[in-house]
């Protein structure tokens, strides 16, 4: 896992016209802006195909798409490669968003989908180096270190878990989606939620006794 957060979502060229670099300057496509948008009206206009909706939506919500791909994959590139992909399908199937649920859970629900197949397709085992950053020479490089690499140690530990009670693990402890959230989101009952948490801290910790026992932690 590289330590360097991802960087913002490119929609690729076919999506809508050009390649675009949401979340820095460049600007959205020229369209008159109404004061209070809601999340319901511009995923409504994305599915008319409304560019500049889409680019709101995507500027709104990278963050907390790359930030969650980012925990589960412990990888930046392939957070990227998939908090692309989220946004690419919330473009083509905008009409699938029916409203049952608030746009956040539904994006979401494909987020947690494609991280969940990500991993699937890759099947492999994460690595986690150290970053540039606690290589370098300065003050409080042996503290930055040791910070790393505890969190080496907690990241190997919760990659270990099995692929859903690491999804609902980073959505409760890291995100702060409550269960019933959890339960839109993953769409399984809050008691499966509830099961899939409890279950995750248990095996994590199980996975850092020794850690422990080896003052490594």
């Amino acid at each position: 896992m590289t330590g360097v957060a991802p960087s913002p979502i490119v929609i690729p060229e076919g999506v809508h016209g050009t390649a675009k670099i949401y979340g820095k300057s460049t600007p959205p496509p020229a369209a008159t802006e109404t004061m209070e948008e809601t999340d319901s009206d511009l995923i409504a206009k994305t599915a008319d195909g409304d560019a500049r909706a889409f680019t709101i939506l995507v500027k709104k919500y990278q963050q907390a798409v790359l930030s969650t791909a980012f925990r589960y994959l412990g990888d930046s590139a392939a957070a990227e490669d998939v908090g692309q992909e989220v946004f690419i399908k919330v473009w083509r199937h905008a009409r699938g968003f029916k409203g049952r649920s608030a746009f956040s859970t539904w994006l979401y629900r494909i987020a947690v989908n494609e991280c969940l197949n990500f991993r699937v397709r890759r099947n492999r085992k994460q690595t986690l180096p150290l970053s540039e950053a606690t290589m370098a020479d300065g003050p409080g490089v042996a503290e930055k270190y040791e910070q790393e690499r505890k969190a080496r140690i907690v990241r190997r530990a919760v990659g270990g878990l099995p692929d859903r009670q690491r999804m609902a693990l980073i959505l409760s402890r890291f995100e702060g989606y409550s269960y019933e959230e959890i339960a839109a989101i993953m769409q399984v009952s809050v008691p499966t939620v509830e099961s899939l948490i409890f279950r995750a801290k248990t095996g994590l910790k199980d996975r850092l006794l020794k850690p422990k026992r080896e003052g490594l932690l």
